[in-house]
């Protein structure tokens, strides 16, 4: 029964998670690259809640990059909402943010990435765990992607304020 629920909510939709494009690398890696896909391959096989640990692992890649670009260091004992805090500090001292409502949003995901960490270590298959519900990986995903598509769009914006001469950033 539940695969058939599955089956019609997928013939529903064009994909189950809005944007799932914008899980591209941010930096020249094949390793990310097939990491890139094979998250988005969970995706085309209607299977968010299998492929949680992947989509995890993929942002700590894509939110360390974004550390390196700004001077932040990080290694592999620093969680991803802390490095993610430390880049949300980066933005704002730089004047990127231009809404507190944009500030508040950002900095709630700062928490939404730490129980993310717990997500992939209790409710994922990166280890023997009871996976979480569709519904609720589905969740996760949208919520995710949304955040990265937003995060590349700052980013190319300040490439473009980058490339002005008249553009100076504060640090």
């Amino acid at each position: 029964p539940d695969d058939c629920v599955k089956i019609v909510e997928r013939l529903n939709l064009d994909s189950p998670v809005t944007e799932i494009e914008a899980l591209r690398p941010n930096a020249d890696d094949r390793d990310f690259e097939a990491l890139a896909r094979s998250v988005k391959e969970y995706i085309k096989r209607n299977e968010p809640e299998m492929g949680l640990d992947r989509l995890h692992t993929f942002m700590v890649k894509y939110v360390r990059t974004l550390c390196k670009k700004y001077g932040i260091t990080t290694d592999r004992d620093k969680p991803l909402h802390s490095a993610f805090g430390e880049y949300l500090k980066k933005l704002k001292e730089a004047g990127l943010i231009e809404t507190e409502m944009a500030n508040r949003i950002l900095k709630s995901s700062i928490s939404v990435l730490d129980a993310f960490n717990r997500v992939r270590n209790d409710h994922s298959q990166a280890h023997d765990n009871r996976v979480i519900g569709y519904a609720e990986a589905l969740l996760i995903f949208n919520n995710i992607v949304s955040l990265v598509r937003y995060l590349d769009a700052l980013e190319e914006e300040n490439k473009e304020l980058e490339d002005d001469p008249d553009f100076d950033i504060p640090f």
